[in-house]
């Protein structure tokens, strides 16, 4: 018997679809058609017939599917108990994120209590993050708004508001908030392209039908803060990431519609929300989440 042939089978019946099975074992489709087909064959069985745009068991496919119901639920039970560890401090997390900042304040919070945990956090775009964690070259991903299947556990763990930097000299920073109109009037420095912040930038302006003035297109959130601080101009940047600097005011956002944020999420999968370092990162993020918002009014 081929254990990947009968789960490949087990789920493509459970789901009806082989392109839900195949989000679900984190694999392609064409790769679960070979298991379905193989199986057939070996057997002399037709397991499967296409009724419309879905998948239907035949009478010998739905008596095996009873069967190995009862296997998958078995071979759950064998995978979560070798997972079973007697601490969570022992292994090691690798970390990938798109926002970096995030992951190190849930990260302190798992250091507290199991300090001699290994971690690795390395920083990627949202599909960078996702497909790392699908692959299993990451235990864990944060990523804003990602598009996934079924394989795949989001856990929301923060909310981010988009504030603009502006130079302590500008005249707006005498003012406690900063109309989006005013960006007509002024450079606007943008991250590059692929920024989640400059995407969500582009979109209020957008919705707000405001064109900046001119806009200068620079790489890295660091760098953009510095160009505000030498007077260069304005520029947006998550609350989180608004570091203290006494050449630069921070100030929240007024616009016609709504707030300018994204909702930060935490990403594993399915298969391994009950490994220990995993488990334990996500019950730090769950505190994160529901900690009271820090506010940036300090930051003059």
């Amino acid at each position: 018997m081929n254990y990947q042939q009968i789960r490949a089978f087990s789920l493509v019946a459970q789901e009806g679809s082989v392109r839900r099975a195949s989000e679900v074992l984190g694999v392609s489709q064409p790769t679960v058609s070979q298991h379905l087909k193989a199986l057939e064959q070996r057997h002399g069985l037709r397991l499967l017939e296409k009724r419309g745009r879905g998948l239907v068991l035949t009478d010998a496919g739905r008596e095996l599917y009873s069967v190995t119901k009862t296997l998958m639920f078995a071979a759950k039970e064998v995978e979560e108990l070798l997972q079973r560890r007697p601490s969570a401090g022992n292994g090691r997390l690798r970390i990938v994120s798109d926002s970096p900042a995030l992951a190190v304040h849930i990260v302190s919070l798992m250091l507290e209590e199991t300090p001699d945990l290994q971690i690795s956090i390395r920083k990627d775009s949202v599909a960078g993050v996702v497909e790392a964690v699908q692959d299993m070259r990451a235990d864990v991903g944060i990523a804003v708004d990602p598009m996934i299947g079924t394989a795949l556990h989001v856990q929301p763990v923060k909310r981010e508001e988009l504030w603009v930097a502006l130079p302590s000299e500008d005249s707006l920073s005498k003012q406690n908030r900063f109309p989006i109109e005013m960006v007509a009037q002024r450079v606007l420095v943008m991250r590059e392209k692929s920024s989640r912040t400059r995407a969500l930038i582009e979109r209020a302006l957008s919705l707000e039908n405001i064109q900046p003035r001119r806009v200068i297109e620079i790489e890295g959130a660091e760098v953009v803060r510095e160009a505000v601080a030498k007077g260069l101009g304005i520029a947006f940047c998550a609350g989180s990431e608004c570091p203290p600097d006494h050449r630069i005011a921070y100030r929240r956002i007024t616009m016609r519609h709504g707030k300018i944020g994204f909702v930060e999420n935490v990403i594993i999968r399915q298969d391994r929300r009950r490994v220990p370092e995993i488990a334990q990162f996500l019950g730090a993020a769950e505190k994160v989440r529901s900690a009271p918002v820090e506010s940036l009014k300090q930051k003059k």
